[in-house]
């Protein structure tokens, strides 16, 4: 344990006592013995040392006790002894017992064996809670007033042994503190650098100067073996030399072990396998640190320096390489290309596919597979979806029979109008005024025809009887004016466009649409069809129809017509016309939705893709010379 179980003489109030005890008890052989496990305890160098020493004094202190024996937890819940009295070698196994009986119960105990022949006094040890050991003494028969004062002397006794486990937590925070600083420090370095081999020349520069290593590589996990990338204060390296074949040797067999490898081991117990070390490290020292991420190996960090590493420096080296590691393993993802990058999911899957814990994954994989094979295998109806509006078979147009000015305008867009009803009415005043003009001009004509055959005057009846006519002509244009001032329904319809209702009392031109009439059992269907769908459009095929105001009933319809192409918001659209195959529908002219037209069948992997690679063409072809 090194130094972790150290008490100097001035935290020790041993020396005091000792001084106490030679006042009053004189000397002797018990004195002689009280003064060297004083001196004992208060210069004990290592933990071990400590605990005997601790131990002796307990067992002078309590009179009587044949024997003794202090264990310590290990790790794991294992309990050890670490200390025994009156000798190392001493059997103290029939303590056991007692020892377990106070491990479990974790609370002193005092155990009497057969006609009082053996007396076992046993104490737990504690800190913050938590149980770190116990103390069992051998003692001679005694009251219980006695045995009260020995649980007492341990129970006190047992503070400096909480001591020993205080000093050596303390040690071990502020050496785990020292290690995250210093993987800190190594972790700042390293994220200032973009690029993977500026990032790895730096990183083994700063370790080889903070931990003070003649040499310190680099290397990262290729395929299941190590690549040497960087080595400290070498800006180049002959990547095919011996050298450095040895050092990927050694690298590898960290990264084949997932797991730290020293040379010469600082532990005999680690069961790392450290050949391919031995025979690189020749006279030196080497230690290989593993560089995770996500649980698996992406690199390997190698120290190499004169004199043998010590634990607390390879505990510092994989605290570095725990924060390293994700960072390294980001940094080679942005250096791979992107097949180098494919590889490793390609890889992941091929290694669950062959997992025989996943069944799931094989039988996700065969239906992807299939699911892929239908798409590009099986066809399906390709359908081309247009924009559609709905309009009157026949519409209709009411226009202004002559100039005028607007009387009255009984209905507006959306009227239903039935046959000969008034759609509006034009002014007819002026119109009357004219009639009665030409009523009196013909009564002239004809009295001056007549008055010429009396005279017989024939040039003159002819001039008169042709002013008669004229003006029969002329009344008989505005009776037609005035028939038509009343503008009427053509037929049974719906009033599509016009609204003259704020327009009473203005003037209208001769032939100025009014209003826009169409039937109520007759519709078409007008498709707009972009045109880069146009070339699967042609007459005669069938689809349907969905509106807006009729979400929940498919409409069918046949392609009559492929008309012009017009622009509609920046695109270019051709008219396509469509009859409904129902008459007995509740529509409406304007009525808007969107209609698909079966245009054959496709493959799956064809209608989903096509536009774009019509699209690719179509770029390929500008971008080509």
């Amino acid at each position: 344990m090194g130094r972790s179980g150290l008490l100097s003489r001035a935290d020790n109030p041993g020396s005091l006592y000792s001084d106490q005890r030679a006042g009053g008890a004189g000397s002797g052989a018990a004195d002689a013995h009280a003064d060297a496990a004083w001196g004992a305890f208060a210069s004990a160098r290592s933990a071990a040392d400590f605990c005997a020493s601790w131990l002796s004094l307990q067992c002078l202190q309590i009179s009587e006790v044949q024997a003794a024996l202090l264990l310590l937890e290990q790790g794991g819940g294992t309990f050890v002894p670490a200390a025994v009295w009156p000798s190392e070698t001493a059997d103290v196994s029939y303590l056991a017992p007692a020892a377990e009986q106070c491990l479990s119960e974790r609370q002193g105990k005092v155990l009497r064996g057969q006609a009082g022949a053996l007396v076992v006094v046993a104490y737990p040890v504690e800190l913050d809670g938590e149980l770190q050991g116990a103390v069992v003494l051998d003692v001679d028969e005694r009251d219980d007033e006695a045995l009260q004062a020995v649980l007492r002397q341990l129970h006190w006794g047992i503070g400096w042994i909480q001591t020993l486990f205080l000093r050596r937590r303390q040690l071990d925070d502020a050496q785990t503190l020292q290690r995250a600083r210093s993987a800190l420090d190594v972790l700042a370095v390293a994220s200032e650098q973009a690029r993977l081999p500026a990032l790895a020349l730096a990183v083994v520069n700063e370790l080889a100067s903070r931990f003070a290593c003649d040499r310190v590589a680099l290397g990262i996990d290729r395929g299941g073996r190590a690549r040497l990338l960087a080595l400290s204060h070498s800006a180049v390296f002959e990547k095919k030399s011996q050298f450095v074949a040895a050092l990927e040797n050694a690298m590898d067999e960290a990264l084949d072990q997932r797991r730290s490898v020293v040379f010469p081991p600082v532990d005999e117990h680690s069961g790392a396998m450290a050949i391919a070390h031995r025979d690189f490290a020749a006279n030196r020292a080497v230690c290989s640190v593993l560089l995770a991420s996500r649980g698996i190996g992406v690199g390997v960090l190698t120290f190499e320096q004169s004199r043998p590493f010590s634990i607390d420096e390879v505990r510092g080296f994989e605290a570095v390489s725990a924060l390293l590691g994700p960072l390294l393993e980001s940094r080679i993802e942005l250096h791979r290309w992107f097949a180098g990058r494919l590889f490793d999911p390609c890889r992941d899957g091929w290694r669950h596919l062959r997992d025989p814990r996943r069944p799931a994954f094989r039988v996700a994989l065969a239906l992807v597979i299939l699911l892929l094979l239908g798409v590009f295998f099986l066809d399906g109806d390709y359908r081309v979806s247009a924009r559609a509006v709905v309009e009157g078979e026949v519409q209709r147009a009411a226009v202004a029979p002559f100039d005028g000015f607007l009387r009255e305008a009984p209905v507006r867009a959306g009227f239903i109008v039935r046959k000969g009803q008034i759609l509006a009415t034009l002014d007819e005043r002026d119109l009357l005024v004219e009639h009665q003009r030409w009523l009196s001009e013909r009564a002239q004509h004809e009295g001056r025809y007549r008055d010429a055959l009396a005279r017989h005057e024939r040039a003159n009846a002819h001039v008169a009887l042709a002013q008669v006519q004229e003006a029969e002509s002329q009344l008989a244009l505005v009776e037609e004016k005035l028939l038509r001032a009343r503008i009427v329904a053509p037929f049974d319809g719906v009033v599509v466009s016009g609204d003259l209702s704020q327009l009473l009392g203005s003037p209208v031109e001769h032939g100025k649409l009014l209003f826009e009439i169409a039937p109520l059992d007759a519709y078409r269907v007008i498709l707009k069809v972009e045109d880069r769908d146009i070339r699967d459009v042609h007459a005669g095929q069938s689809g349907s129809l969905v509106l807006a105001g009729l979400a929940g009933e498919s409409l069918g319809f046949e392609v009559r017509n492929v008309s012009m192409a017009e622009s509609e918001d920046g695109r270019n659209v051709f008219r396509v016309e469509a009859r409904l195959d129902r008459s007995d529908l509740k529509l409406r002219p304007g009525m808007e939705g969107v209609g698909k037209i079966n245009a054959g069948e496709q493959s799956y992997a064809w209608i989903w893709t096509h536009r774009l690679s019509d699209w690719l063409r179509l770029q390929i072809w500008t971008w080509l010379p």
